[in-house]
């Protein structure tokens, strides 16, 4: 079994009096692994930890197995970077220029390895054009494989899809996926644009004020937060929507349209319950489906709470 991606233990980083990250803990493990969360959240400062750009003033942090303080030169050999505003020689050919990374990284066929990694990204044929030349989303993508040079184990990805169109965001997250799927590769990306985390991610965490307010799977996330909510058409939503709301296992009753959404407090047979209540104020059933939300919602769900 693969070492976890991240382990965090009781890690605090102060700047000053602003506290970037306050006695995180967690556990990152999955493939493709998202970090969400507002701005001044403490994602950026999570990276740079991991990475040993800033060091932690308590606690323990381990990469891929490594602890981060005492091997923090296996951690940089096993993990690639695109950050969020990457900055490349706009003389140099994309080729030249992954060429002369992939030396300096030590790694062993640097021209074979930069080919391999254009190709990858679906940058080939430019490999020989000057980057300057370059359109946004062949900048992002020449970004991506300089991550992704050498095969590392992790890698991290801050913000890939920025000040990208739709087409190119589809683009950069179809190349991620389908390297991760087919070289077993891990990684961590932080963004703001949500559908990028429900497309990919099998992991996210919800980070505010530097802490995990939440994590899991979207799918798990998705069905904690409304897995109880229901849309319920009946002949007579109004008289039906006035008695739920009667009733204490319901925690908010609204409509829309002909349906009555409703979100109870907790585990009931939700059938049996819309049947007896039903019969109770004589208005038909004609239709009882879950409803099913967002990772938007999600994050609104846990960082602004009822």
């Amino acid at each position: 079994m693969k070492e976890p991606v991240v382990e965090f233990k009781g890690v605090t980083k102060r700047f000053g009096k602003v506290v970037a990250l306050d006695d995180l803990t967690l556990v990152i493990n999955g493939r493709v692994n998202g970090l969400i969360g507002p701005n001044g959240a403490g994602k950026t400062t999570l990276i740079n930890t991991m990475m040993g750009f800033t060091r932690p003033n308590a606690g323990t942090i381990h990469v891929l197995g490594y602890d981060v303080d005492s091997e923090l030169n296996e951690v940089k050999k096993r993990i690639g970077v695109l950050p969020e505003r990457p900055g490349f020689p706009g003389t140099f050919s994309a080729e030249k220029f992954l060429v002369r990374v992939a030396r300096l990284r030590g790694i062993s066929k640097p021209h074979k390895s930069a080919r391999e990694a254009l190709d990858v990204v679906g940058l080939s044929e430019a490999g020989d054009r000057r980057i300057r030349t370059y359109s946004s989303g062949m900048y992002q993508r020449l970004g991506l494989a300089q991550a992704i040079l050498g095969e590392p184990e992790l890698i991290i990805l801050d913000e890939p899809a920025a000040n990208l169109d739709p087409l190119g965001r589809v683009d950069v997250l179809r190349i991620v996926e389908s390297y991760s799927k087919e070289r077993e590769v891990r990684f961590l990306l932080s963004t703001h644009i949500l559908y990028d985390i429900e497309k990919v991610c099998d992991w996210v965490g919800i980070m505010d004020s530097g802490r995990m307010r939440e994590q899991g799977s979207v799918e798990e996330l998705i069905r904690k937060y409304f897995g109880l909510t229901y849309s319920i058409v009946v002949s007579d939503p109004q008289v039906f929507g006035a008695e739920l709301a009667k009733t204490k296992y319901v925690k908010s009753v609204a409509y829309r349209g002909i349906a009555v959404i409703v979100t109870f407090k907790a585990s009931v047979d939700v059938y049996e319950e819309v049947i007896r209540l039903a019969k109770k104020v004589q208005v038909r059933v004609e239709d009882v489906r879950p409803v099913l939300g967002s990772l938007d919602e999600v994050l609104r769900r846990v960082l602004i709470p009822d």
